[in-house]
């Protein structure tokens, strides 16, 4: 009966997400905008048709799993240490200020400094799946301003992570007396020396490009199985994730992020990696991502968004004017025009996908309890519909000036 109920639970879900997806993605916002949405209809505060369980609980968590794969094998590593210093100052100053302001506010609130520090890292969050979709629905992905802005986005995830690595650790110590400085410490030296080490691996993997590619080629030709190729990044994803949970005390996103970092098409031959990239993202996108997105809906708890009013506005108003000032002002420091740095600063203040995934980590962890899940939740939900809305017209200006300029 037990999966007889699950399954009957997760075909309710899909249909409304489909549904919800679809209808937000022909208003031309992100599908998770309406995933999410879904997932409030059809929870305990509207339709009551779907309970949180321990069940979705464990499909939730391998949403999150095939989410941050997905996003590790988008990045390549070349671009991130080729970045430069406009991506990079644009990053630091998107994040740093809305870093400060988030902790800032939540502190006043009278929160505890871990969770004044997880609400701090939330609102600082630019998703890069939600930038990209942004981007090439405005139809500026390949120009000199989206560049700049994914490779920022790129790097923001990553500052994420790390802090998210550190906040994590210092929950870990809980009420134990602990020299923060030094806790910190260490937490760093664990992650530097664990994404070190990933980065390393890249460069040897470049480096004897040649003979690993030769020898790659020669072991995926004698599999007989299709999906062989598949089978050996999970296991390996999954290797990697083990080792940065079980021997450097990560979470386990961390690994499987930084584990999608290191899957080249070179190694494991264009077509496999073609073919294992489908595989994974029809599984996600298809199957656990409008999932995993319901069911933050569904855990979303109104009653206490509604008693917590001032601290949702106040939290919501900095979050919004912190990132798109962090945007705006990086923009103008790495010297694009007004317009140009007002459209930035406006896709920048989408949050999306990696503050819901961070967010969960969070509620699940107890660092976070139903109150401030379900605040800081509901500001990434309105921050990812903003970003396409209100950059969109300064992106139209920006096409219009530049179509004038040819002409000309």
């Amino acid at each position: 009966m037990a999966t007889e109920q699950l399954f009957i639970s997760v075909v309710i879900i899909l249909v409304a997400a489909r549904l919800l997806g679809e209808f937000f993605q022909r208003l031309k916002m992100p599908p998770l905008v309406g995933e999410l949405a879904a997932g409030i209809i059809i929870g305990p505060y509207v339709l009551k048709l779907i309970t949180p369980n321990d069940s979705l609980t464990v499909l939730s968590d391998l949403g999150v799993f095939f989410l941050m794969l997905l996003a590790g094998l988008q990045m390549d590593p070349r671009e991130i240490r080729k970045a430069g210093l406009n991506a990079a100052v644009l990053s630091v100053m998107a994040f740093s200020i809305p870093f400060v302001s988030g902790f800032t506010v939540a502190y006043f609130f009278g929160l505890p400094m871990i969770q004044s520090l997880f609400v701090a890292l939330l609102l600082s969050i630019t998703a890069v799946p939600v930038t990209t979709i942004v981007l090439m629905q405005l139809g500026i992905l390949e120009t000199k301003l989206g560049n700049t802005v994914i490779t920022a986005a790129v790097i923001n995830d990553i500052f994420s992570l790390v802090v998210l690595s550190i906040v994590l650790q210092l929950n870990e110590v809980g009420g134990t007396p602990v020299n923060i400085a030094e806790q910190i410490t260490n937490s760093v030296i664990k992650i530097s020396l664990f994404i070190g080490g990933i980065f390393l691996v890249d460069i040897l993997f470049r480096k004897t490009n040649v003979w690993l590619q030769r020898r790659a080629a020669y072991f995926f030709d004698k599999l007989h199985t299709k999906e062989a190729a598949f089978g050996i990044l999970l296991i390996s994803t999954i290797l990697v994730s083990v080792i940065a949970q079980e021997v450097i005390g990560l979470h386990f996103i961390i690994g499987t992020f930084f584990s999608g970092l290191i899957v080249y098409k070179e190694i494991i031959r264009k077509e496999n990696f073609e073919r294992v990239y489908g595989i994974i993202s029809a599984i996600t996108f298809g199957f656990f991502a409008p999932i995993f997105f319901a069911i933050i809906g569904i855990d979303i708890n109104v009653d206490s968004i509604v008693n917590s009013l001032p601290f949702f506005i106040i939290l919501g108003i900095a979050a919004i004017l912190s990132k798109i000032g962090g945007g705006y002002i990086g923009s103008r420091l790495i010297k694009f025009t007004k317009d140009e740095s007002l459209a930035i600063a406006f896709i920048m203040n989408g949050r999306g996908m990696v503050e819901l995934v961070i967010a969960a980590i969070g509620f699940s962890s107890g660092i976070i309890d139903s109150t401030l899940f379900s605040i800081t939740v509901t500001i990434g939900w309105i921050t990812t519909i903003m970003a396409p809305v209100f950059s969109r017209p300064y992106v139209q200006k920006i096409k219009s000036q530049t179509t004038n300029e040819t002409n000309v």
